[in-house]
């Protein structure tokens, strides 16, 4: 009796094995030149770049959802001399409402339904815009997106993921947690001076052989 027991409870184990929903894996993925790194569900299919500063696009499943996202990398010099410090006040000039005007001029019929300052991508800081376009290429659909845009080291970066507008809301998680991933590899000291004592900014006092001639620089 008790082998047929044993039988028996090992049989719906093996039973509700077979039935449960395999769990599911992601993919780490880093760019060979700046170093990002993302992961995403391996699930998700690697497809061909669409511009020449796109260094990673993946196309989730479901072939009426076109749910997409893409990385895209950009030199950008322009903020070198200044400090990290101002980074969030370059984010605030150059990386906010103007910037999103100007990069959706390359989709048809953009809209800009939400936009946010102060937001962060990788270690940089950045803004993310809500918007909703019409496709320029390949099959015409509108779409709903959500993008990150963020400047690090010289480097401006740019996290785009849309799906079919009435299929968004079932990706938006997942897009979040995507772009939630997205990294960079630590290349700027915060601290001007690197470890050591921070001179810039203290008074040295200079001793000479007479007690008079101590003077402050």
């Amino acid at each position: 009796m008790i082998f047929k027991k044993n039988t028996v409870l090992l049989t719906a184990v093996l039973a509700l094995g077979a039935i449960a929903p395999a769990k599911a894996d992601v993919f780490k993925w880093q760019d060979p030149e700046s170093k990002l790194t993302v992961t995403y569900p391996d699930q998700w299919t690697r497809v061909h770049n669409q511009s020449p500063d796109d260094v990673l696009t993946v196309m989730g499943p479901g072939e009426n959802d076109h749910a997409l996202c893409r990385i895209r990398v950009r030199e950008d010099k322009r903020f070198a001399i200044y400090p990290q410090r101002y980074s969030d006040n370059i984010q605030h000039i150059a990386f906010s409402q103007d910037f999103w005007d100007e990069y959706l001029g390359e989709y048809d019929n953009a809209k800009i339904h939400e936009m946010h300052d102060d937001a962060g991508l990788g270690r940089g800081f950045g803004s993310w815009i809500l918007a909703s376009y019409g496709t320029p290429l390949g099959p015409k659909m509108d779409k709903t997106a959500i993008m990150f845009v963020s400047h690090y080291n010289n480097k401006t970066y740019i996290s785009e993921c849309s799906a079919e507008k009435h299929a968004y809301s079932k990706w938006h998680n997942s897009f979040l947690s995507f772009v939630k991933s997205v990294d960079f590899r630590k290349e700027i000291h915060e601290l001007p001076t690197g470890n050591y004592w921070n001179f810039l900014n203290q008074t040295v006092k200079i001793r000479n052989a007479r007690p008079m001639d101590v003077y402050y620089h």
